[in-house]
């Protein structure tokens, strides 16, 4: 008689038990958002690190090597206009770490 009530106490025990696990934490860590700047490259827009560009007077560029073609940066896709910068030098950036 005992053995027929042990069976189901048991049975409820790895139900609960199985109920407080689960293939996913819902700890895990997130990645990292890094606030980001694009650029327009050959038609299509790319994610470049947030570049510090300060002033009004020029707008802000980017180049990915040294005698390359510049490109202006945007905060946003789609921006109609690009960043404001107080210097009319690009940033030599390198694409392939990103």
């Amino acid at each position: 008689m005992k053995k027929l009530l042990l069976i189901p106490m048991m049975a409820l025990l790895v139900v609960l038990g199985m109920s407080f696990t689960n293939f996913e934490s819902e700890t895990e860590e997130q990645p990292v958002m890094v606030a980001s700047d694009y650029v327009l490259l050959n038609g299509n827009w790319t994610a470049i690190p947030e570049q510090s560009c300060s002033g009004t007077t020029y707008n802000c560029k980017v180049k990915f090597q040294e005698n390359g073609q510049e490109f202006p940066v945007y905060d946003e896709m789609d921006d109609p206009a690009p960043k404001r910068s107080g210097s009319n030098e690009a940033t030599l950036i390198n694409l392939n770490k990103y």
